[in-house]
């Protein structure tokens, strides 16, 4: 009856207090809700190092009480950009998607398989924390050749365009649920109408978590544990939602993103050192 217990509580067993979990875990599910509310979006690539942190270094624990708080918020995007999307752009991203989220789920499976081996569950957390610390640093690279390389010209994808774009996508979202830094790189350049890129990126995140389900649940991430945790943490996804809201027209997004960039690479930097001193050191 305990164990039953404990495994629906909203604070995981993985977490050094109560206090450590909801503050961090709080400030990632406002900073993911911020994000999906359309406030610096790149903010939103911060969420996972950060719920890692709350669950005291368990990563696995954290990527599956991110995914169900992203699905949440996808539903509430997708019904308000309803309509408003470039379907084809999306349609040409989904086959990509397929084959990243299938190649994603292979490489976690081999992390979890390696954690439930004897004595072998530091050294899967550590090489997943070291997958995502170095998607984080990827990503904060690829934003500053966005910026270095200054105006990008307009282009017209291609089939294999979207292919190589969707499946580096679904990988990285699979491993960290961070591929914005991706789709950023594919869509910007098309130069569309910035309510249509919006648009078009939720639809694409609302079909690629809906996707990582069924490897989720497999892989058994999708567990009481993460399910309840993610559940004591919806309000404060809800609270970060409105303050994105409310921050959206009043802070320069310019700084601000900066500053995230600036956070989010020392926050890949210490996991991926952290990681590395764990595995070989």
């Amino acid at each position: 009856m305990t164990d039953a217990l404990l495994s629906f509580s909203v604070i995981p067993s993985a977490a050094p207090s109560a206090a450590h979990f909801l503050i961090l875990g709080g400030l990632s599910a406002m900073v993911m809700g911020a994000a999906k509310a359309g406030f610096a979006g790149s903010v939103g690539a911060l969420a996972v190092p950060i719920l890692i942190y709350a669950c005291g270094g368990h990563s696995a624990l954290a990527l599956g009480m991110m995914l169900p708080m992203l699905i949440v918020c996808d539903y509430v995007a997708v019904a308000y950009w309803r309509g408003r999307w470039d379907w084809r752009n999306v349609r040409m991203l989904l086959p990509g998607m397929a084959l990243g989220i299938a190649a994603g789920s292979v490489v976690l499976w081999q992390f979890l398989r390696i954690g439930r081996s004897a004595g072998g569950r530091e050294t899967s957390n550590a090489a997943l924390n070291l997958t995502i610390g170095a998607i984080a640093l990827a990503f904060v690279g690829l934003q500053l050749y966005r910026r270095l390389r200054g105006g990008l010209t307009a282009f017209r994808p291609v089939t294999w365009h979207g292919l190589v774009a969707g499946t580096a996508a679904g990988v990285t979202s699979t491993l960290a649920h961070s591929a914005g830094a991706i789709t950023t790189m594919y869509l910007l350049p098309q130069e569309m109408p910035k309510q249509r890129y919006v648009a078009t990126t939720t639809l694409y995140y609302w079909i690629g978590n809906q996707a990582k389900l069924l490897p989720y649940a497999l892989l058994g991430q999708l567990n009481g544990e993460a399910l309840s945790a993610a559940a004591g943490l919806l309000p404060a996804v809800v609270a970060g939602a409105a303050l994105g809201f409310f921050l959206h027209h009043r802070v320069n997004q310019k700084i601000f993103t900066g500053v995230v960039y600036v956070l989010l690479a020392g926050v890949g930097g210490d996991l991926v050192v952290r990681s590395v001193l764990a595995l070989w050191g």
